[in-house]
C-alpha cells in the first residue's frame, strides 16, 4: 500500500532530522513510526516494562550474551530436574 502524507514544512524538517538521526531515510523512519504505533498492546506492555528496567538501551552484543546466558540457564541439567516432593534431603 502506498500512503502520501502532506505536512507542513517545520513537521516535515523535524521527520526529516529523527530520521537522519537514527541512520534511516525519512520513509524508513516514517514506516518505523507507524508500525510502532500499529503493535499489538501486548508489545507494548513488553516494551513498556523493558524501558522500565533499562532493557531498551542494551547494545546488540548484550543482548546476544543474554540470549546466550537464558539458552545456557534453559539447559543446564540442574534446572531440568523435576522436584520430586517425598525426597527429602538433609
Amino acid at each position: 500500500m502506498s500512503l502520501i502524507i502532506d505536512l507542513p514544512e517545520d513537521q516535515t524538517a523535524a521527520l526529516a532530522a529523527k530520521a537522519r538521526s537514527r541512520g534511516l531515510s525519512t520513509e524508513d523512519y516514517a514506516r518505523e513510526v507507524l508500525l510502532h504505533d500499529l503493535a499489538p498492546d501486548w508489545l507494548r506492555v513488553s516494551w513498556g516494562s523493558s524501558r522500565a528496567v533499562g532493557l531498551d538501551r542494551l547494545s546488540m552484543e548484550e543482548i546476544d550474551a543474554e540470549i546466550a546466558a537464558a539458552r545456557r540457564n534453559r539447559n543446564a541439567p540442574h534446572l531440568n530436574r523435576v522436584h520430586d516432593p517425598g525426597c527429602h534431603r538433609h
